[in-house]
């Protein structure tokens, strides 16, 4: 009896883990010409599916991102809710100086392989992934698997350069936020792509 009562709460036990994992970048991709530079200013951007809340997204990157020394800003804190105007994107990265900027596009479906997505990017640049991305009207919330795909482009260039590119496995959205945030800073740190 002592026994299947053990059993029983170590079941029960990998059921609540495997409830709660985490959100992690299963592939990447670095732009192999692209050569490191300083980096102080990132703006995060997050696309996501209706009713869904950009701004959780975009200010647990920021976090961790300034817990890294790197000054952030996010979509959400400079421009109005709905859809964002390109020029006035641009008007933003120019007058602030912003070297990086962040996409982060949440979705409900497996985030496509990074092969795929770095040729789509690499040609439409960082607004034309986003237009793409927030053309769903597939409604999230708590209890909602997603995945992400992460595109980072450097803005310095003229155009835009996709110089990072990821995918994550699914998760429940509950605590996707924070998970994702903890594993792009580590990932773009050790790609080189973060340095001061």
């Amino acid at each position: 009896m002592t026994r299947r009562l053990l059993a029983s709460a170590a079941a029960l036990a990998a059921l609540g883990v495997s409830g709660c994992a985490s959100l992690s970048l299963t592939q990447t991709w670095r732009d192999p010409n692209y050569r490191s530079r300083p980096v102080n200013r990132v703006l995060v951007v997050a696309a996501m599916p209706a009713k869904a809340n950009p701004a959780q997204f975009e200010n647990a990157l920021a976090q961790a991102l300034g817990a890294k020394g790197f000054q952030a800003t996010t979509r959400s804190s400079v421009f109005p809710p709905g859809r964002i105007d390109k020029v006035k994107v641009q008007e933003y990265i120019d007058a602030n100086g912003v070297d990086l900027l962040i996409m982060a596009h949440l979705s409900t479906e497996a985030a496509a392989p990074v092969a795929v997505t770095t040729t789509v990017s690499q040609s439409t640049g960082w607004y034309g992934a986003y237009g793409g991305a927030t053309a769903t009207s597939t409604t999230i919330s708590q209890g909602t698997d997603v995945s992400a795909r992460i595109d980072v482009y450097d803005v310095r260039t003229e155009p835009d350069t996709l110089i990072w590119s990821g995918v994550s496995n699914t998760v429940d959205l509950q605590g996707a936020a924070q998970s994702l945030a903890a594993a792009l800073t580590n990932e773009l740190t050790k790609a080189q792509i973060l340095v001061k």
